[in-house]
């Protein structure tokens, strides 16, 4: 009998073992964990996934030896409302990311959509322009574009396909590559997809309503978002002055003819944007206090790269445009907009690092995210007023926000609607911590 009872514990033993060694399945990073905030939650559509590319003829491209002039390919990963057919199997995005010793490491990104899914329905839905930061990929935010796209726009994330280098000579043209197409990309980007748009024989087009755009961009994608947007680079910047003079002229031609897209755009969210700091500072004053758009600008505040104390801040407090707000994660540095780290990097920091927070989840970061650029572009691209009430919150730091309770009395993950006075609608009881949110509105400032 102990004999048998031993023979059994090592069988449930080795039975557990197994269990616990097959990997579950990983929740797509557009899934908010539960204590999100209450807009974070996906929307009630089914979403679907197409791939493509965009060629632009005759661009001027920086090397190693001079200037050349080639097509230069855009591709592009789009996200759009459809009807799974029965059996439909969910994709995956696959990635290598290289890493400083020259190797490579490979990692899965779970989705949503099911690609190439058939389209649901004809009814147009805003178009939201994604662009990630220097080196990053059309798959490296799919925490907010799939989480979009879940809720009724069609989201299509650029792939800059920027040239990867460690340094020196190399670093210089590929970063000065990135200057002369970030906003050039994104205006090729909008006019693609305005002109299928207007093709009623366009299946993906005809959902399209190209006269509710919105850009978001991170990192180098919100230094080209702003620009697009119509906030004109200043052409005496020191961060041109490094380029040759006929790359200059094409990042400076191209933002010339680019008053028709800046028009389209009616809402910029900007997450740690490129070229305010005063040593690389893009814009003057004056062309900033320009901006006739609905902007939300994200940031960590102690961001080392591109210095949110005297670049974003600076950049948010040159526009006096209404609406505008800003959203600090408060201990936070750079990566407050791409996925959370992916399982592979568990056992190397310098890739962990490059997705990565020190103090703050990256899920926690998504989620606080998704909550509010859904406000905001709900308020400013679906017409959706009740959405204010999440973008002016009623404390600057949210941790001043005031939840009366009576005695003993536990709310259990409620989460506060505009009636609770004093604290950040949509959040629960105690988890509004860390944040800063500064605005300026036709309702007032804060």
């Amino acid at each position: 009998m102990t004999k048998m009872k031993r023979a059994v514990g090592v069988l449930l033993a080795l039975i557990s073992s197994a269990a616990l060694s097959q990997p579950a399945e990983r929740q797509p990073y557009a899934v908010p964990p539960m204590d999100a905030p209450q807009l974070a939650a996906i929307g009630p559509d089914e979403i679907g996934m197409q791939t493509g590319e965009i060629v632009l003829p005759n661009v001027v491209t920086l090397t190693t030896s001079g200037i050349t002039h080639a097509p230069r390919t855009i591709k592009y990963r789009v996200w759009y409302p459809s009807k799974h057919a029965p059996g439909s199997i969910r994709t995956s995005f696959k990635h290598a990311l290289p890493k400083p010793d020259g190797s490579g490491l490979q990692f899965a990104i779970p989705s949503l959509a099911v690609e190439n899914a058939d389209i649901a329905g004809n009814q147009r839905h805003p178009l939201v322009i994604v662009s990630h930061g220097y080196n990053g990929w059309d798959s490296f935010m799919t925490w907010l574009t799939e989480n979009l796209a879940t809720k009724g726009y069609v989201v299509v994330a650029i792939d800059h396909m920027d040239r990867r280098a460690t340094g020196g000579a190399e670093l210089a043209v590929s970063f000065g590559n990135v200057l002369i197409n970030r906003a050039a990309d994104q205006r090729a980007v909008i006019e693609y997809f305005a002109s299928r748009a207007a093709d009623d024989r366009d299946h993906l087009g005809r959902v399209i309503d190209v006269n509710k755009i919105g850009i978001i961009g991170y990192s180098m994608g919100g230094f080209g978002a702003l620009a697009t947007a119509g906030m004109d680079y200043d052409p005496a910047s020191s961060v041109f002055a490094q380029l040759p003079v006929e790359a200059r002229a094409a990042i400076f031609d191209s933002q010339a003819k680019g008053a028709p897209v800046a028009a389209k755009i009616k809402a910029v969210v900007a997450l740690a944007p490129f070229g305010g700091r005063p040593e690389s500072r893009a814009w003057t004053s004056a062309s900033l206090a320009k901006s006739t758009k609905p902007i939300l600008v994200i940031g960590g505040s102690e961001d080392d790269i591109v210095d949110t104390r005297q670049g974003v801040s600076w950049i948010f407090e040159q526009m006096v445009v209404k609406p505008r707000h800003l959203l600090l994660f408060l201990n936070a540095r750079h990566n407050v907009g791409g996925n959370p780290p992916p399982p592979e990097a568990n056992d190397d920091f310098s890739t962990r690092e490059y997705f990565a927070e020190p103090v703050w989840r990256a899920e926690r970061i998504n989620a606080i995210n998704q909550h509010f650029i859904t406000a905001f572009l709900d308020l400013h691209l679906k017409g959706d007023a009740e959405k204010a009430v999440f973008l002016n919150v009623p404390t600057r730091q949210s941790g001043d926000g005031v939840w009366p309770l009576s005695p003993m009395e536990n709310v259990g993950g409620k989460k506060a609607s505009a009636k609770e006075s004093g604290y950040w609608p949509g959040f629960q009881r105690r988890w509004a911590l860390g944040l800063e949110m500064r605005y300026s509105s036709a309702d007032g400032a804060q």
